[in-house]
């Protein structure tokens, strides 16, 4: 199913993790996925690659410092998402949705445990 994708396409109090990091990262993410339904932009990909590689690195190192038990299926939901950035089609739809499920499913289960 799956939830709405926000348009504008831009976050809101809805993908608060309450955690400020995090949710100063996923602003980032959403901006850099927005510019790219702009034009399509190997450097805005680009930026959006190594954004996405911080967040989920700065993300994986909080879970594993709390021992979050969630993280082996949060890892891999990070480095699928890594792999379809790498085969990039120039269509930003699948992107948009994984973010917005992603924050609203696999993130929130951490709130309160990292």
């Amino acid at each position: 199913m799956g939830f709405p994708i926000p348009d504008p396409y831009c976050w809101d109090t809805s993908f608060r993790t309450f955690y400020t990091i995090i949710d100063d990262e996923h602003k980032t993410l959403f901006n850099g996925i927005f510019l790219l339904t702009k034009k399509d932009d190997t450097d805005g990909l680009n930026e959006l690659r190594r954004c996405t590689g911080k967040h989920f690195l700065n993300e994986e190192n909080l879970m594993l410092a709390s021992q979050y038990a969630g993280y082996d299926e949060h890892k891999a939901a990070h480095t699928e998402f890594i792999r379809r950035l790498d085969s990039w089609d120039g269509d930003p739809t699948y992107a948009k949705k994984w973010l917005v499920d992603h924050i609203k499913t696999i993130d929130f289960k951490y709130r309160g445990k990292i």
